[in-house]
C-alpha cells in the first residue's frame, strides 16, 4: 500500500510528525479549557522552531462560522509559505456518520506532502474527561503549496 511518507524525505516524514504531536497538544488543551474551539493555524518556521499564527478576523463580520474561520487560516498560510518547512491546520469537526467528534489536522510540508489526520473523542457525560480514540491518516490535496 501507498504510503504519503514514500514520496517525502525522512527530514520531511519526522518535521510533520513533530507538527503532528505539537498540534494535537494544542488541541487537546483547548477541548480541557472549552467543548470546542475554533481553528487554530500553526507552523514549523525554517529554524525548526513550532509558532502559531495569529489569524486576522476583522474583515470576517461578527461571527464567522468555523469553515469561514478555516478558510482565512488556510489563505493566511499560504502567505508565509516562503518561511515555513510545513504547516498545519487544527480544525473542531463533527463526523456525522460516525455520531462523534474530532480533531482534525491538515498537514502539509513543502516537499509535496498532504494529509489529514483525524483523532476521534467523545467528552464524557459527567466531568471533563474526554475519552481519544485512534488517529486515522488519509492523503489530501494541498492547499498551501
Amino acid at each position: 500500500m501507498h504510503s504519503w511518507r514514500d514520496d517525502v524525505s525522512a527530514t520531511a516524514q519526522s518535521e510533520l510528525d513533530r507538527l503532528l504531536d505539537s498540534a494535537l497538544r494544542v488541541a487537546q488543551a483547548k477541548l480541557g479549557q472549552a467543548a470546542e474551539f475554533e481553528p487554530v493555524a500553526i507552523l514549523m518556521d525554517a529554524d525548526g522552531r513550532i509558532l502559531e499564527m495569529a489569524l486576522d478576523t476583522s474583515t470576517l463580520g461578527k461571527h464567522p462560522d468555523a469553515e469561514t474561520l478555516a478558510l482565512s487560516a488556510m489563505a493566511n498560510l499560504r502567505q508565509v509559505k516562503s518561511s515555513a518547512r510545513c504547516t498545519a491546520l487544527i480544525v473542531n469537526t463533527r463526523l456525522s456518520k460516525e455520531r462523534t467528534d474530532a480533531i482534525e489536522v491538515r498537514l502539509e510540508h513543502q516537499e509535496g506532502a498532504s494529509l489529514v489526520v483525524l483523532l476521534r473523542y467523545k467528552r464524557a457525560t459527567f466531568g471533563n474527561r474526554v475519552d481519544y480514540g485512534e488517529l486515522t491518516a488519509f492523503s489530501s490535496r494541498s492547499y498551501v503549496w
